[in-house]
């Protein structure tokens, strides 16, 4: 059963027994009256003072609930963030190794950026096949979903 769900489960749960408790801690009070016309019975429930306390503390314990069901969002979210930027780093870190190992890239001239699994490449290149083969070594890393590849050619790199 998912976290959330159980959640749900037990402050629904809470709701029904603090709905039974309130039904059966209420006050019940009958009044006759005489009027001109004849007897006039009215009867009034309203809760005690008791179920009063407990549906008090139940919507307490449900709006604590609410909160930790939001700062538990938050924290995912944050941690997928954290996770995206570490991954991010990583294949940051391949590119950039894969450049400085090839025989045919000067990989020291060449920026590597990635953020959500796009890869950025800038910098000067000798040759447009020194950009592509870059652009290709960047394509082939594990977890790139695209290169933007933005080297230029310059003959004096």
């Amino acid at each position: 059963m998912k976290p959330l769900f159980r959640r749900s489960l037990a402050a629904g749960f809470a709701v029904s027994v603090a709905s039974c408790a309130l039904i059966a801690g209420c006050e019940k009070t009958t009044t006759t009256t005489q009027t001109p016309s004849g007897t006039v019975t009215t009867t009034t429930i309203s809760p005690s003072a008791d179920a009063s306390a407990v549906m008090g503390k139940v919507n307490a314990s449900l709006q604590d609930a609410a909160h930790a069901v939001e700062s538990s969002a938050a924290a995912s979210q944050a941690l997928t963030k954290a996770g995206n930027v570490i991954e991010d780093s990583a294949i940051t870190a391949e590119v950039k190794t894969k450049l400085l190992t090839d025989s045919e890239i000067k990989g020291l001239s060449i920026e590597v950026d990635t953020h959500d699994g796009v890869v950025t490449l800038t910098g000067k290149v000798q040759k447009a096949a020194i950009a592509d083969r870059a652009k290709s070594i960047a394509k082939d890393a594990h977890g790139v979903k695209s290169v933007d590849n933005r080297l230029t050619v310059d003959p004096a790199a």
